[in-house]
């Protein structure tokens, strides 16, 4: 396989995850208890700060379903763009249009990608604080998994980063199977203990 339709396959994942995260999560974080109760039993769940109320819990997911979701917008939207201009057959002049849109947008919307990240870890860890599930440790990966995400977007934001290994830590926070990786194993750890 070359290189383009590599690059472009993954294009297709990245594309395939946000729609995945834009539909799929928000509806995971329903409250499914009972449904079906193929996955679960009543007595996996344990809610240490919330005694058996279960809407903190959900309303957290929400929130961070969402916030992930809108703080990595401009990157999915940058990505699009990029793919856009290398692989379709636009004239120059609409790819020359696309990549000074996609370097306006960058440089006015990547500040929200920055700090709503950091907003995320905040409601992420209440939400794993207000509704741990002893069933399954899907979760417990995809938020250690998240956690790594955000702690190196910040060392590398910030410059916080020996020189020596800020390239490999750029190129992990930017790698995308890790981030699909991260979706994949959040929305079936969602699904198995709904």
């Amino acid at each position: 396989m070359n290189k383009q339709k590599l690059k472009l396959s993954a294009l297709m994942l990245i594309c395939l995850t946000g729609l995945v995260c834009l539909f799929a999560v928000p509806v995971m974080a329903d409250d499914g208890h009972g449904r079906l109760g193929i996955f679960e039993r009543e007595d996996q769940h344990k809610i240490p700060f919330l005694g058996s109320d279960d809407e903190g819990n959900e309303t957290a997911g929400q929130i961070a379903a969402w916030l992930l979701l809108a703080a990595n917008f401009p990157i999915v939207l940058s990505i699009l763009i990029k793919g856009i201009n290398r692989f379709s057959p636009l004239g120059a002049e609409l790819k020359k249009s696309l990549a000074k849109f996609n370097r306006f947008q960058k440089k006015h919307l990547m500040v929200v990608h920055y700090y709503l990240n950091l907003a995320i870890l905040g409601v992420v860890v209440w939400h794993y604080l207000s509704s741990r599930c002893l069933s399954t440790s899907l979760p417990e990966w995809g938020l250690v998994l998240m956690m790594v995400f955000i702690t190196f977007g910040i060392l590398i934001k910030f410059k916080w980063c020996p020189k020596a290994f800020r390239k490999n830590v750029y190129q992990i926070h930017t790698q995308p199977i890790i981030f699909i990786t991260m979706i994949l194993v959040l929305t079936v750890g969602h699904l198995i203990v709904e």
